[in-house]
């Protein structure tokens, strides 16, 4: 053998406010649906998937599958209408509870303006794209759009 390579603190760390399984390093879950540490309920909207729905194995095919199935749970929530409801449904609030928690997040709309400014550098340049490689770039391109 050549070459040996060591893999140490894949382990998952808790997020305020879910369960968590401090022994394996996971969100308790069934296929994907968060369940209560007590009782394995399934705790309505939320979900998990990748290594903290089943811990540090797999490669990416492992994890696109991971998703999906997933996917197909919250899917089935929907059809049956066990899914939260929310008191408010306005989009404007939603786009609000992101930015006070997350000042620094942009849209899809400036996402897209973003990647066609990246693409058309690189058309300049004959390369594929021109990434953008901070947030401090990505700001300034946004501020001067």
């Amino acid at each position: 053998m050549d070459l040996v390579f060591r893999s140490v603190g894949y382990r998952g760390v808790p997020v305020e406010g879910l369960p968590f399984h401090d022994r394996w390093g996971v969100i308790p879950n069934e296929h994907g649906r968060v369940t209560d540490l007590e009782h394995g309920d399934p705790l309505p909207g939320l979900y998990v998937s990748g290594w903290i729905k089943r811990g540090p194995s797999g490669v990416i095919g492992t994890n696109k599958k991971d998703g999906t199935e997933t996917a197909a749970k919250m899917i089935e929530d929907v059809e049956a209408s066990a899914v939260l409801h929310p008191t408010d449904t306005d989009p404007a609030s939603i786009d609000a509870l992101v930015h006070e928690r997350q000042p620094n997040a942009i849209s899809y709309d400036d996402w897209t303006r973003v990647d066609a400014i990246e693409l058309a550098k690189g058309e300049e340049s004959g390369r594929p794209r021109v990434k953008f490689t901070s947030r401090a770039q990505i700001k300034e391109v946004l501020a001067d759009g």
